[in-house]
């Protein structure tokens, strides 16, 4: 079966299958079937493999806010009882998977399992499995070391079961480069809240290594809105920046006694900086519409020249719901005369919410 694999969160399935579906549509794909079941954190998509090439072409996992990873599914494998289970991976890798990706050979592999409770039971397996495969393939001469190699596509392997085997692969620009899409972050001891870890993988996420150096820098000026106990505010006095935290509530200690914080016992949806400050940050629980209606104002009013944010969703209709304020924020810009670069992704710290990463064009 030809098709698309994505790791979602649990629970999130329906959102991220109906927004893919929305993407294959726009493309004039036809997709043959969207399995999509509740709390299987996996959405799958048969297609012609016909369809395939073009899907890949224009089918781009940034685009995808609710997906963690895309994958390009060649087939499920049924492993044997016992005896060896590594050849039946290896040949179907050799004989049907090749051909799928287009190529003569792999940057590497990644075996993995849906995020559920249920499925890290075959975690211990999958490592079982790891070594032996890597020797495999590498007789194989399918897991070549010289130059260019990083840049030929993945192999993901996603145990559904002990007998069973979802053979997939990933295009190394258009995928995520963490094992299932989870970012590997340890949890700062001195952070306030585990809050923290969503800005910082944000920052991974949107910004990447290469901007982070440049776009991050100490000295920047930034303001984070709905601020204590100070998770977010971590992050910015971690780079250096100079904060403003607004908030009502207390702020950690350890935060002020850095020197770089003032905390202003302020709404959020009121307070206003003197001046235009690199980045603003917001992660208030209130509705979607009211957050994206006030984000949009600090960007058109030209209070901040970056803004990461979280629109908490609602129960239902949340692909369309963000769909919705994503659309109306970046119209409103336009109108303004202020154009905006809009990234949106469900990250694997987030959890019933979207992070929304913007920045003005013209700054």
């Amino acid at each position: 079966m030809s098709g698309i694999v994505l790791h979602v969160r649990q629970g999130f399935e329906d959102d991220a299958g109906r927004e893919l579906d929305h993407f294959l549509s726009l493309a004039g794909i036809h997709a043959q079937s969207i399995e999509s079941k509740t709390d299987t954190a996996l959405v799958v998509v048969a297609m012609s493999p016909d369809d395939v090439p073009k899907a890949r072409q224009t089918i781009q996992y940034n685009n995808l806010i609710f997906a963690r990873q895309l994958l390009w599914l060649a087939d499920t494998v049924t492993l044997p009882h016992e005896g060896d289970r590594v050849a039946p991976i290896a040949e179907f890798i050799k004989d049907t998977l090749l051909r799928a990706a287009g190529v003569n050979a792999f940057s590497g592999f990644f075996f993995e399992t849906p995020d559920t409770d249920t499925s890290k039971e075959l975690t211990g397996f999958c490592k079982s499995l790891s070594r032996p495969l890597e020797n495999v393939l590498n007789k194989m001469k399918l897991l070549p070391k010289g130059k260019g190699a990083a840049n030929l596509p993945r192999i993901h392997l996603i145990m559904t079961s002990n007998k069973t085997v979802m053979v997939a692969f990933a295009d190394v620009i258009n995928s995520n480069s963490w094992p299932m899409g989870i970012p590997r972050l340890r949890f700062p001891a001195n952070a306030p809240s585990r809050s923290t870890l969503k800005l910082e993988e944000a920052f991974h996420v949107f910004l990447g290594p290469e901007r982070m150096k440049t776009e991050l820098k100490s000295g920047m000026t930034s303001v984070d809105l709905g601020a204590c106990p100070g998770g977010w505010t971590y992050q910015l006095v971690k780079h250096g920046m100079f904060v403003t935290a607004v908030d009502n509530g207390s702020i950690d200690s350890k935060l002020m006694s850095s020197g770089l914080v003032t905390h202003l016992r302020e709404d959020a949806f009121t307070y206003r900086p003197y001046d235009m400050v690199d980045w603003m940050v917001c992660d208030v629980v209130e509705q979607p519409a009211k957050i994206a209606d006030l984000m949009t104002n600090w960007l058109v009013k030209g209070y901040c020249r970056n803004t990461i944010f979280n629109l908490k969703l609602p129960m239902k209709k949340r692909f369309e719901e963000v769909d919705q304020c994503l659309t109306e924020l970046k119209a409103r810009c336009r109108s303004a005369g202020k154009p905006v670069e809009v990234k949106a992704k469900q990250l694997y710290h987030d959890r019933k919410e979207i992070t929304v990463f913007v920045r003005r064009i013209d700054s």
